[in-house]
């Protein structure tokens, strides 16, 4: 057949010889190829063979030319060896047992990258587990080249995968901003696995990990390891101060005449959100609420006083702060802040470990928006692995870590 060279070169085949090949109906083309090589190795034991046992006929998808479906029709090689028997041969452009070609795989693998399994299938009008093991077989040839040895502060949080308070581990490097490991569950043997997969090399380098006050995490960690620094994130050591607020707030509603409680009703979130981020017109009606009641002006000053120690640079001056706050605390005489002063005597250190090293997990947090998009895009997913390796995917830079690698 006249200009094959051309074709073989055109579609990336510079291995092969065209046959022949066919346009059916303007929708698919098929190519018959041949091989050019004359001698096969054996795969057990690498003799070098002559003659192949039988070359039966096999039909491969590959790339789509000029929006045509292309079928690639290439012999399959046995070889048999005289001391290793017979053995079927790797062909240079597709998997074993794969009904495509390997970039016909990386295509799928793009596209899945920002869209659904479901969508890609119909777009390529391929088979939806063609898609998805193509995917998955991308995903763990990056995740073995991850560079994992360098790592020395990570996050822990946990995510909600389901209902009935089913929760996912996400372990980040904090560096590198990106997930390392993903977890079924949020108690004490999830983080077990992590620290057995992480190998305890990696985990004598540790030097900070930050957390929330999440107890089965807590008592992990310092059995694993110990010299690292453990650290309680900003954010959940603020958060049950709002929760006693709001059980204040609450609890003087009920106890106020009726006609008290117009001030109070509806008051939740002008107590807890930032002064600089109310309006006009909210500065105005907290003000008043705070002139009313005499309790909820002392909470807020508190709890607003808080806020600024956790934004003070100087870590002596901050604990210093943080001490002299915690005796206001007690001075107030108002339960839910002194049971809120008691948790943070049981967890001082890990909240005294923020003022010097200023590390926190909205890492992690951000991460758990982009698994929740992931987890709403699909609809949900029925298979672990594939859920935990789509994870990976789009948290964990794979991409930029085997690039880095190269």
């Amino acid at each position: 057949m006249p200009y094959t060279h051309v074709i073989t070169s055109f579609i990336g085949l510079q291995h092969y010889v065209v046959l022949r090949w066919k346009r059916y109906h303007k929708s698919w083309i098929e190519i018959w190829l041949e091989e050019k090589r004359q001698v096969w190795r054996c795969i057990v034991c690498g003799r070098e063979l002559t003659r192949c046992h039988d070359r039966p006929w096999v039909a491969l998808r590959d790339l789509s030319i000029s929006k045509h479906r292309t079928w690639l029709w290439v012999r399959r090689c046995r070889t048999k060896c005289p001391s290793c028997g017979i053995h079927r041969v790797m062909l240079r452009i597709a998997r074993p047992r794969a009904r495509c070609t390997r970039r016909f795989e990386r295509e799928l693998f793009i596209l899945t990258g920002d869209s659904t399994v479901k969508a890609v299938a119909k777009r390529q009008r391929v088979d939806w587990d063609t898609v998805k093991d193509a995917e998955i077989l991308y995903i763990r040839a990056l995740l073995r080249r991850r560079i994992l040895d360098d790592i020395t502060d990570i996050g822990i949080d946990e995510v909600s995968e389901k209902k009935g308070h089913r929760y996912l581990t996400l372990v980040t490097d904090i560096k590198r901003r990106r997930v390392i490991w993903v977890g079924r569950g949020n108690d004490s043997a999830v983080l077990r696995e992590f620290f057995q997969w992480f190998g305890k090399e990696r985990t004598r380098r540790l030097r900070c990990v930050v957390i929330d006050m999440h107890d089965p995490y807590v008592r992990e960690i310092r059995k694993r390891c110990r010299r690292a620094k453990l650290i309680f994130d900003r954010f959940h050591v603020v958060k049950p101060l709002h929760f006693a607020i709001d059980r204040i707030r609450c609890r003087l509603y009920k106890e106020l005449p009726p006609e008290g409680r117009r001030y109070i009703k509806n008051s939740r979130f002008l107590l807890l959100r930032r002064r600089e981020n109310l309006s006009p017109k909210q500065s105005v009606r907290l003000e008043e609420l705070l002139t009313v009641n005499e309790t909820l002006n002392a909470v807020y000053i508190l709890k607003e006083d808080l806020r600024s120690i956790f934004d003070i640079w100087d870590p002596g001056e901050a604990r210093a702060e943080f001490r002299a706050w915690k005796r206001r605390a007690r001075e107030s005489k108002i339960p839910e802040v002194l049971e809120y002063v008691e948790m943070l005597d049981r967890r001082r250190f890990g909240i005294m470990n923020f003022f010097r090293h200023r590390k926190t997990n909205g890492l992690s947090e951000g991460f758990n928006n982009v698994v929740k998009t992931v987890k709403k895009m699909a609809y949900g997913f029925h298979d672990w692995t594939y859920f935990r390796l789509k994870i990976l995917r789009q948290c964990g830079k794979l991409g930029e870590a085997s690039a880095e690698r190269d």
